[in-house]
């Protein structure tokens, strides 16, 4: 970890970030003051210091930097940074493309919605520079975001041990989680009068998954990774993509856990019916109203088993065609597949489980 040098930093933006202060960490921070610019540095660290520095964040003191990639082996290398300033922490990462400036429609929708402004992690400022060494090739970038304290959906599902104990936590969880997407699927709607499966909106998350949703201490849900929402002139049809979160966020929030016969598997079916009544019914509330909410649910519903038993046969079908490209190498990627492939339960059983978690709501 390095820490940052005091340098005074320019006048507007110095004002800037001493008026913005805390506010940045509640994520209100509208798109019009998104902050853009141009920086000399040319490596990542360096750029980090440089942009932290422009911000005014180290006026009351120096910053400690920490590259995530030493937290987690998930990250790419040098791609992601959390700066530690006094009491505020920012999250900092590296792009190819001007995400935020791009996705500045997509903010502004989300500011439309007081649930969403402060349930999107948006960004702060978002700066263009030169890779050293690579001063021909075209403008990297180096976004800023608030850091989200606590754990990813993933990460919380993991060290539960007791699903039981926990059915109405979670729960009450998933009913935010549900909410969030059924507010966000509402607010980019082309046409609300459509039936469900010919509903298109503008505002959709092309890649919610458990390590995209973050729970903060005081358990709120905070979504993240803005750049994978859809362009709102590109409006999608949201049943395809509520299907998909259903299946990410709750069929597969422990990954594959759930095509497997891990013993995790028995302690979750008793919970996964709450889990998923909870986010549809509050989905289709929030997208619908209640009094079509009902039949909203039961159209979800239905339609979750044959795109579970696709990802099934696509999941299944993949690491075989992955073991025979690597039977000749005798890698530990290999045995990793193999064992996953022989611990995969049977068609049937997909089934069942499904009509466990599933029943009630068709």
């Amino acid at each position: 970890m390095k820490k940052t040098t005091q340098k005074p930093a320019k006048t507007g933006l110095r004002s800037w970030g001493a008026v913005l202060g805390l506010s940045l960490m509640t994520m209100q921070a509208p798109a019009s003051t998104l902050i853009t610019g141009q920086l000399e540095a040319g490596t990542p660290r360096d750029v980090v210091h440089e942009l932290v520095e422009k911000l005014g964040y180290t006026e009351s003191g120096p910053c400690t930097l920490v590259s995530l990639e030493r937290e987690d082996e998930k990250f790419a290398r040098e791609v992601f940074f959390r700066a530690e300033c006094d009491s505020e922490k920012l999250f900092l990462k590296f792009d190819s493309w001007g995400v935020a400036q791009a996705f500045r429609p997509v903010v502004s929708l989300l500011e439309s919605s007081p649930l969403l402004s402060r349930s999107v992690l948006k960004p702060i400022a978002e700066f263009s520079f030169r890779r050293e060494g690579r001063e021909s090739d075209p403008e990297d970038y180096c976004g800023a975001y608030p850091w989200i304290a606590g754990d990813t959906l993933e990460d919380l599902v993991g060290k539960v041990h007791q699903p039981e104990q926990e059915a109405e936590y979670l729960e009450g969880l998933y009913r935010q989680v549900g909410e969030v997407i059924g507010e966000m699927h509402r607010i980019g709607l082309v046409d609300a009068d459509q039936p469900l499966p010919e509903m298109q909106s503008g505002l959709v998350h092309r890649d919610l998954h458990g390590g995209n949703v973050k729970i903060t201490p005081d358990n709120r849900i905070v979504v993240l990774d803005i750049d994978s929402f859809v362009v709102p002139e590109k409006p999608q049809p949201v049943l395809e993509f509520v299907l998909d979160d259903v299946i990410n966020l709750v069929v597969m929030v422990e990954r594959n856990n759930f095509l497997t016969n891990s013993p995790r598997v028995s302690a979750w079916l008793s919970v996964l019916p709450g889990v998923a009544e909870a986010m549809l019914t509050s989905y289709c509330q929030t997208l619908v109203g209640k009094d079509k909410a009902a039949v909203c649910v039961s159209r979800i519903a239905e339609q979750l088993p044959e795109r579970i038993e696709m990802e099934y046969q696509n999941a299944v079908n993949f690491l075989r065609e992955r073991m025979e490209e690597g039977k000749a190498e005798g890698t530990e990627e290999q045995l990793d597949d193999e064992q996953w492939i022989e611990s995969v339960a049977s068609e049937q059983e997909i089934k069942c489980r499904l009509e466990v978690v599933l029943g009630l709501l068709r």
